[in-house]
Formats: C-alpha cells, structure tokens, sequence
C-alpha cells in the first residue's frame, strides 16, 4: 500500500495546529499588529519523560531536551520547549551526519537546511561542518506555518535544553522598535512552529556558546518589506561585531509526485543560482515554503561577495522509502568565504550618494523669516542612519558655499549659478557626510572666492575634500583616508565649468577631464594608497543610458588603476556593476566598479527620474597579509520628497524600501497617495536600470 507523505510528515512531526487552537484568547490579534507582547501558558514545564531521557543520555553525552537549568522551581525562568524532534532521532542524526563531499573549504557564513525532522541527518551534517568555525550568533530565518500572525514572530525566551539555548535578547529587541518593520512577540508560536526549534539542539550541540535569534516570517511579506528586513538585519549584523551564522530553514516542493517535484526544484535551483529575487518571491509552497527567507539570505550572500553552493538535494522518498504518492524536497545550501578568508578578516563599507543639489523651493522651506536664517537638517533626517552606519560617507555638492543662497535658473545665461548657505554644509555634517567632490561644473559659479570660501567651511567642519583645491601642492597630494588599515584614494574630475575660465597660472583650483592627468595622478594615488576612488563628473544630463564615449572614459580610468569609478551629472540614475577592462599598455585586464550615476541625492528637480537617486554601498575586505578587495556592493533607493499630506512643502530624502514598508504596514509617513504611487514607480525604475 502507497504512503501519502503528508499523513507521514504529519505524524512524524506533531506539525502545528493553526491559531485557532491556541487555548489562549491573547493570541488572536488583527494581521496588522505589531510591537505586542504575546504570552503562553505562565510557565513551561519539563516533559514528564525528562528524568526517563536524562538517564539515558547520562551514556551518551548529550544533553537531553526539555531539561530545565532550574528542576527546583521551572516556573522561575520559562523556556521554549523543544517540541519537534525526539532525542532518539536526534541522536540518530548526530551519529549519522550527512557528509557533503563538495562541501566548501572557507569559512561558513550562512546556510539553507530542512525542518522536517524524517531530514534530520541533511541538518546535522549541515551543523557538523559548521563546527570547524567559532560563532557569537545564528540568526534563523524561517517560515510561520501558523501564518496567523504579524510579518516576523519573534520570542526573548531561552530554550529549554540542556543548560539553555540562549536568545540573543538584544536583536529581538532592537526589531521590536523597529517602525518600518511589523512584528510581535509570541512564545506559543514560536515553541509549537516547527521551522526554527527543529534547529535548536543541532546548533546547542555542534555549536556550544552560540546564542540564537530565531524570526518566524509570513508569506504575507511583500517584496519591498522583506527587503527592507533585510537592509536593517544586514546594518545589525554588521554593528554587532559578532560572527554570525545565518540560516534559512526552507523546505521545497511540498506533497507532490516526485516527477513534478523534481522538475520544480529544476526551476527553484536555477533561481537561487541565478539570485533571481523576483521570481523567488512569487513562488508558492509547490516550490519553496518561505520566499522571504530565501531572498533575505541571497542578498545577504551577495552582499558578502560570495555565492550560493548546493551540497544536497533529495526528497523524503530517500528517508520513508518508495512508493510515496506525495514528496517534499530538501536541499542544503552553503554560502563561504574563500579558503583564505578563515584568516582575520576586515571589513569596511563605503556609501556614496548622487548629486548634492540646491534649489530654489529648497531654500524656501528651509528659511526661517523671524531669525532670518536656514535649517536644513529635516531634509536628511530619514536618510542620516544610513550615511552614518557607514565608515565613510561621500557625496557629490553641486555647489558652492557662496555665504549666501543663489540660485538663477537660466535667467542669466545659458547655464543656472549655485550658491548656498553655510547651513546647508552643517546640515550635511550632522547628516554623516564624512568627504565630497568638489569638482563638478558649478566649481566657479561664485568666482574663485566662492571656490575656495567652499573648502575653508568644509575644512572648518571636518568635511574632507577632493576635485578642487587651494594650492598647487594640494592638488598634487592626492586625499587619503584610512578605514581598518585599508588606504582609499580620491580623484575627482569635471568635463568642464559652465564656461568660467579658470585664472591664468591657477589650474589646479578644478581638476578637468585631461586623459594625460588622469593617468598620472592614478599612478600617483596607487603609491599611497590600497585601493583608488575616482569620481568624475560626466555624462549627458536626464539619459538613463550611458553613450560610449562616457563608458570609454570610465574604463579609461579602470585600465589606468583605479578601482571604483563613482560618476554624476545626469540627475538620472544609471548603470552599475563590475567590469573587466584591458590594459592597452601590458595587456592585462583588470576588473573594477563602475557606476555611471547614483541620480540626485537631493534637489528640487520634479522630471521623470531627477526626484530618484541611490546610496551606493561597496564593502571592501582585507585578509590579513593579502591586498584588500571590493568584495560586494549593494544599493538603497532614495526618493525626495516635496509634499506632505496636507500639501505643504515638506522636502526630504526618503528611503524607498523602507518608507513603501512602513506604508504597507499602516503607518502614516505623511504622504499623499499620489507620492506613495510615485514612490512605487521610482523603485521599478530604479529596479530595471540596476538589475
């Protein structure tokens, strides 16, 4: 007679019940909830066979589960039962670990594994491998089969094994307050859902001191949000200082014949492979069971450099024998560093931002007509986190700091002049701006006084500067900052000044687009620095594409030395990525990153594309003994607004993702429905240009 996998699987893994049998009246929330505290049962007992699994794990050294730390009084300290994996399987299982013979030789940063316990040995053989490095932290992703809740489930209780699995309190805590991110605690939840506590004695037992933080997350998560959680995960984990281990608990195809599930994991692989986030997020239980998992823990790889590796992929035919009607498919995923990269490891992100612009209706709303002074600070309050978490922050300023606002449109000439308060530059201090470009074609739009009044209040502020300068010397001595023992070089350049010549005998107040000049200075930076940064301004104004002559100038700079080319001008986001260059003169070919624009930062420009831009992260990384590299990029949309809910001017850079989540979530962000659908437009767009 033919097993149906589902009453197997069923049987074999108590599966969960539903929130409609909770037994507990708190449990039953509205979907849109967050930030509430759920309680269970007042206290978590032993499991009435504790004694019995304690004496029998006495011979075989292993902790048994469900043994609390205080058998006097349990009610002291309540913990999370482990519910879903008998100690006999367990056992089984650690005595059996599956071995994966391309398992990969650098260190382990994160995983996808099964959580149906008939898979027990795939997740062993996973943590066992594992074990060859020493990790602070797992943070688990998985699925919350109960689907009944808020976006991510989250408990503070430790787990009652052993000792104790301890969660890590403080990321649970930090999400709780999270605005833009819908969640709840509930410890019901999170003891009876399989996905996460199935993991818990593999990461006690193979990984001894990690602490946990495991988050349930709903299918109900749209893409936007689950982008957004990973953006605020991946800024966590990168200011903790921990060594995180991050695990996805998937399982895929789920009850179907074992044709049609292995021709769904066909297409799931070539997914992941692929890092086709998209197509992940619209897949149903017949391929994955949690997308957002999966998505959260590819951007998580790319961010880190590195790529997805498939070590095991089977169904649960291998474990309950032939004849199944139905199957679930499992696979196990390793993402590693590179075999050197077990060394000591820096690491250090760079975020740069577009074109640095003030308007008109800026100025406007920033004026204060009773103190006759700016305030600028607002427009970069959404924004400043995100410029502050990195080790450097850099921007383009398309203007000058005249001591005054000018700005003309073309009512003057053939080309508007720019100007701006000091209020603006102490607003891009607060806001994380560590250095800025000073080479762009309003370098002279208030004469060379106005240039060079630019640098002294940026000096004044601690605000690094390069592209322009005040003194042949200073132009020859290319600027450098040191992060983590990584020296960056900046070069910046412009096509030209708005027809403002500069004075006989002073070129080098603005550095001009010279092919010659831009080659030795490289070669000069290469001398003084790891890695060289060049920021061009170039390019043909609203074109979202990038003509050949723009793109031979960029890898020009990629061929003479550079490493990262960052340009602006066209006030439209545009192309990025890694490139592969030869050398002209050895031959050789060298790889760099290429950005043709990151848009507007900030301005009051309202054409299609000029109220768009991106933060550009590059995370560069050093082994110890080894030259540093750009080991991954990644970018976060921005958007400027110019209307509040009530149609007064409220101009501010916003955070795309992250603003669409807390609007999807409820939240009133002060936007009127017209800019919400804007925002969503500018995210496709931006999406299209840099996928």
């Amino acid at each position: 007679m033919k097993i149906l996998l589902g009453l197997a699987i069923t049987m074999a893994l108590l599966m969960l019940t539903g929130c409609e049998q909770t037994g507990d009246s708190s449990h039953v929330i509205a979907d849109s909830i967050r930030n509430l505290t759920l309680y269970d049962t007042p206290c978590l007992t032993a499991n009435p066979t504790t004694n019995e699994i304690a004496e029998q794990v006495r011979n075989d050294d292993v902790e048994p589960f469900s043994h609390s730390a205080n058998d006097n009084d349990p009610c002291d300290t309540p913990k999370l039962p482990i519910l879903h994996l008998s100690h006999d399987e367990f056992l089984h299982s650690i005595r059996n670990p599956r071995p994966f013979p391309t398992a990969p030789a650098g260190r382990v940063m994160a995983g996808v594994v099964p959580h149906h316990n008939v898979a027990s040995v795939l997740i062993s053989g996973f943590f066992s491998m594992a074990a060859a490095y020493d990790y602070d932290l797992v943070i688990i992703l998985a699925p919350n089969h109960a689907g009944c809740l808020t976006h991510v489930t989250l408990s503070d209780r430790h787990w009652d094994i052993g000792q104790g699995a301890f969660t890590h309190q403080p990321l649970v805590y930090a999400l709780l307050a999270e605005s833009g991110i819908n969640t709840a605690i509930s410890h019901y939840h999170m003891a009876q859902d399989h996905a996460a506590s199935i993991l818990i004695p593999y990461i006690y037992h193979y990984l001894p001191g990690a602490q946990v933080a495991p988050l349930l997350l709903s299918r109900t998560l749209n893409f936007g949000e689950t982008e957004a959680l990973f953006h605020w995960l991946y800024a966590w984990i990168a200011s903790s200082g921990k060594n995180v281990l991050l695990v996805a608990s998937i399982d895929f195809s789920h009850f179907l014949p074992i044709p049609m599930a292995w021709e769904r994991d066909a297409v799931t692989k070539d997914a992941i492979l692929a890092g086709d986030l998209q197509k992940i997020h619209h897949f149903s239980d017949h391929h994955l069971d949690s997308p957002a998992a999966m998505i959260i823990w590819l951007m998580y790889l790319e961010a880190l450099g590195i790529r997805p590796q498939i070590l095991a992929h089977t169904d649960a035919s291998e474990f309950l024998g032939p004849g199944l009607d139905e199957t679930t498919s499992y696979m196990v995923i390793a993402g590693a560093l590179p075999a050197a990269a077990e060394r000591e490891t820096t690491r250090v992100q760079l975020t740069f931002t577009g074109d640095i612009m003030l308007h008109q209706a800026q100025a406007n709303a920033a004026f204060c007509a009773v103190s006759g002074t700016y305030c600028f600070h607002r427009s970069f309050d959404a924004v400043g986190p995100f410029l502050q978490s990195a080790d450097l922050a850099i921007g383009n300023l398309e203007t000058v700091l005249g001591g005054h606002f000018m700005d003309t449109g073309f009512t003057q000439g053939p080309f508007p002049r720019f100007s701006a308060p000091d209020e603006f530059a102490h607003a891009l201090q607060a806001a994380g701006f560590d250095l800025l470009s000073t080479a762009n074609n309003h370098a002279l739009d208030q004469g060379v006084d106005g240039l060079l009044r630019t640098l002294d209040v940026l000096d004044s502020l601690g605000i690094g500067t390069f592209g322009a300068y005040a003194t042949q010397a200073a132009r020859d001595t290319p600027l450098v900052r040191e992060v983590g023992g990584i020296r960056f070089a900046f070069l910046s350049y412009t096509f030209g000044t708005n027809g403002n010549a500069l004075p006989p005998g002073r070129g080098y107040l603005v550095n001009l687009m010279h092919q010659g000049q831009i080659q030795a200075d490289i070669a000069r930076a290469q001398q003084v620095a790891d890695i060289v940064i060049v920021m061009p301004h170039m390019g043909y104004e609203y074109e979202t594409s990038v003509r050949p002559a723009i793109q031979n100038w960029a890898k020009m700079m990629i061929a003479a030395g550079a490493d990262v080319v960052v340009a602006g001008h066209p006030h439209v986001v545009q192309p990025m990525g890694f490139v592969d260059v030869v050398c002209d003169a050895t031959g050789a070919t060298r790889t760099g990153f290429i950005a043709y624009c990151l848009g507007n930062f900030i301005s009051s420009q309202r054409q299609p594309g000029t109220d768009t831009g991106v933060m550009l992260n590059l995370y560069f990384e050093r082994v110890a003994g080894e030259p540093p590299v750009l080991a991954g990029f990644s970018y976060v949309p921005t958007w400027v607004k110019f209307t509040d809910a009530g149609g007064n001017t409220d101009i501010r850079v916003l955070p795309i993702v992250e603003t669409l989540a807390a609007v999807d979530a409820g939240e009133d962000v002060g936007l009127r429905q017209v800019d919400i659908a804007r925002m969503r437009e500018a995210l496709r767009e931006v999406e299209g240009l840099l996928r």
